[in-house]
């Protein structure tokens, strides 16, 4: 798994390679967010959904730049469970 740092590097060589520019990029990552936890998203399912139906009109570029996004707010919930599990580990010994 990638650190933050290197997740936004691998970001920027990707929309180097794809030539995407930042302000676009922030755009697709925008969309992305909204499609997951915008008002219309009134359950996780219907927030899927609406992903899935935008991945599909999306170019396949910018489908890629929005899954990197996702990977991210993947990866900091991931961190923030493993901390949490962490420290409830450590008061339950003590």
């Amino acid at each position: 798994m990638f650190e933050p740092n290197e997740e936004s590097i691998v970001l920027e060589i990707v929309s180097g390679f794809l030539d995407i520019p930042g302000d676009e990029m922030m755009r697709i990552g925008d969309t992305t967010k909204k499609l997951l936890f915008g008002p219309e998203a009134v359950s996780e399912e219907a927030a899927a959904e609406r992903l899935k139906a935008a991945l599909k009109d999306m170019p396949k570029e910018h489908a890629l730049i929005a899954g990197m996004f996702i990977s991210g707010l993947l990866r900091c919930n991931l961190a923030q469970q493993a901390q949490h599990c962490q420290q409830d580990r450590a008061e339950g010994e003590k």
